[in-house]
């Protein structure tokens, strides 16, 4: 019976398509990519042998010689692309190391390939897989059989990794490798079955294609103007690796001044200085000959994870990389100083969690910048770091167990000369954790959306104490509460906080809301719609951390803030001249609004003399007292007033 070579035909042509679509993409830029490469391209040639096969065999007699090496070639690569598709799982999910570390598992995954190596070699004197009989026929022989019992033995690996490791990717991987082994197989038992059909190529092909445009997608793990790979590739192969507790090295490469450069330089420039950078990230690499996986994840960030074979040399990878970037950049005519921060990270003896290393990343910029390369094992603070990565389940127990706790800090009159208000803070005393800084669970709270309940939690407390009897004799006026953003943002907010207010038998001037200088210069019309409700309810309204941002001067005006808090960083002047006068101005600017002025963060005596000479009504600060419980707030303000009466 005649074989039909057009499935071969087809499989042949969609795999050049293959080999084309990636080199011409550039779809090379890490191990498994290239691997992938290689796979097609052994593939193209497995499907090659078989239609020389196939061509020699429809000559009739002769070319005995050849017909033995081409067979022989289709057949054992047949198998070898079965072998191939299994170490292009193992590094899709970063398995290959933990398969290859000790020598029963090497033997397990090398054996069978090789087996099929020495039969296929031996085969022209054993004619075990193959021959030709007195009519010149190609005919199977007795161990033909084994050829696909090794290729289900590879199969059988593939589909077990890949349910195993469901849980580690994405539902859309899992289901195409998945479908992609099972077409492969089922055009394999068809070809066994009705060998005339030559279909397992053509299906192999179309399964690779599958793999191609759902489970590589360029689009998705590569950035389209380095080539290198992106933050979701980045993501993806951090979750792998911790997944199967692999150790390594990361360095990371933060240019912070990026965003400064890239206005600077231009959509089209900034696109060429990007490319610029990995070229030299590449280059550094390619000196030292270090194997590793580069990613461009946005915003002037570069990572490196350093293969576990050059984890020796990342120290030096990271100071070369440290040292040319210090000096000025010259491109296109200018001189560019870059701000890089590198920092070294071993995974996991330094950080032991995905989710870790990436708060540990946004935080880095945050460290003073030296110059000099970073390594986490000095920087990490794993109590911090323990806490984010909990930080959901702690907030939520918080709620139900009633573990927040609402602090005061007073607030002194200068022109009064006595207390005349205090700031609520929210305090968080975990019974696993102990005390829950605040700048960690408030910005969870508002990714999680528990800032509402835990907005109501503080504003129910603040009005209570109001409305009781204790306070009535501490001469206060109002009471602060900060309010975040994300609650301002809801329709019904003012309506919620008035209804509160009037629960409690509060009156609205004995409230004072508190806005952020960076949410006021970012203001939507929700957050601005809600505190002109609050404030024609009665309730007076302060702008807090003025001197944090750059602020949108004429929304500030805009609002109705009765006062400005001038935050610690700007009020701490340490003799500077330059922002003694800075702060004079601004003090000036305030007082012609008609806004009353808080300085914040006053520790010494010097400090409350200097406010007080630039005509500051309010002092908040460690100088008169740190946050209080309300209790220790009520003692300590009853026995200053009995102490200022006498």
């Amino acid at each position: 019976m005649e074989k039909l070579l057009y499935f071969d035909y087809s499989a042949f042509l969609l795999e050049l398509f293959l080999i084309c679509s990636i080199v011409m993409r550039k779809m090379y830029s890490n191990k498994v990519n290239r691997f992938f490469l290689i796979l097609v391209t052994v593939t193209l040639f497995t499907t090659a042998m078989d239609i020389a096969a196939v061509a020699l065999d429809r000559n009739g007699e002769g070319f005995v010689v050849m017909k033995y090496i081409f067979h022989s070639l289709y057949l054992f690569l047949h198998v070898v692309v079965a072998f191939f598709y299994l170490v292009y799982v193992l590094l899709q999910q970063d398995m290959w190391y933990r398969t290859t570390n000790k020598l029963w598992k090497i033997v397990v995954l090398f054996a069978p390939i090789l087996s099929v190596g020495v039969i296929t070699l031996l085969n022209p004197l054993t004619d075990a897989l193959f021959y030709f009989d007195e009519n010149d026929a190609y005919t199977r022989g007795w161990l033909f059989l084994s050829l696909y019992i090794v290729t289900l033995y590879y199969s059988i690996f593939i589909f077990y990794r890949t349910i195993h490791f469901r849980k580690n990717t994405d539902a859309m991987r899992t289901v195409s490798m998945t479908l992609g082994l099972f077409l492969i197989l089922a055009a394999s038992l068809v070809q066994l079955m009705l060998p005339h059909l030559l279909m397992d190529m053509f299906a192999l092909a179309m399964g690779l294609l599958f793999m191609f445009m759902m489970v590589q997608r360029p689009e998705e793990v590569l950035d389209p103007d380095t080539g290198l790979n992106n933050l979701n590739s980045y993501v993806s192969d951090l979750r792998c690796s911790s997944a199967n507790k692999k150790p390594e090295t990361i360095i990371i490469i933060q240019f912070t001044n990026y965003a400064a450069i890239r206005d600077m330089l231009g959509y089209n420039d900034a696109v060429n200085f990007k490319r610029f950078l990995s070229k030299v990230i590449l280059d550094n690499l390619a000196r030292d000959k270090i194997r590793a996986e580069v990613y461009y994840i946005g915003s002037g960030c570069f990572r490196i994870r350093m293969d576990m074979r050059s984890l020796d040399k990342a120290e030096l990878l990271a100071n070369y990389i440290n040292d040319y970037f210090r000096k000025d950049i010259r491109y296109n005519e200018l001189v560019i100083n870059l701000v890089t921060v590198v920092c070294v990270v071993r995974m996991p003896e330094d950080i032991s969690e995905t989710t870790l290393l990436r708060a540990f990343e946004n935080d880095l910029t945050s460290s003073a910048y030296t110059g000099d390369v970073l390594y986490a094992a000095d920087l990490y603070q794993k109590k911090k770091y323990d806490l984010l990565s909990s930080i959901d389940i702690i907030i939520d127990e918080a709620i139900s167990e009633n573990e927040f706790e609402v602090y005061y800090q007073p607030i002194y009159s200068i022109r009064q000369k006595r207390f005349n208000s205090a700031e609520a803070l929210l305090r968080l005393k975990s019974k696993k954790y102990g005390f829950v800084p605040p700048d960690i669970f408030i910005p969870a709270a508002e990714k999680n959306g528990a800032i509402h309940k835990i907005g109501d939690i503080v504003m129910t407390s603040v009005c209570q104490f109001i409305g009781s009897d204790e306070f009535s004799g501490l001469g206060l006026d109002y009471i602060e509460v900060n309010l975040s953003p994300v609650q301002c943002m809801e329709t019904d907010f003012a309506a919620h906080m008035i209804e509160i207010v009037k629960t409690n038998h509060v009156k609205p001037d004995q409230l004072n809301l508190e806005i952020t200088e960076t949410a006021a210069g970012e203001m939507q019309n929700a957050i601005a719609n809600n505190i002109n409700a609050l404030y024609n309810a009665g309730i007076n309204f302060s702008l807090d951390d003025f001197g944090t941002g750059y602020s949108n001067m004429q929304r500030i005006a805009s609002m109705p803030f009765n006062i400005i808090k001038l935050d610690k960083t700007i009020t701490q002047i340490d003799n500077n001249p330059n922002l003694v006068i800075v702060l004079e101005n601004v003090v000036k600017m305030i007082k012609s609004l008609n806004m009353k002025i808080v300085a914040e963060g006053i520790e010494t005596k010097e400090l409350v003399e200097r406010f007080s000479e630039m005509d500051c009504e309010y002092i908040q600060g460690y100088y008169y007292s740190r946050p209080l419980p309300k209790k220790e707030l009520i003692a300590f303000l009853n026995t200053y007033n009995q102490t200022a009466n006498v």
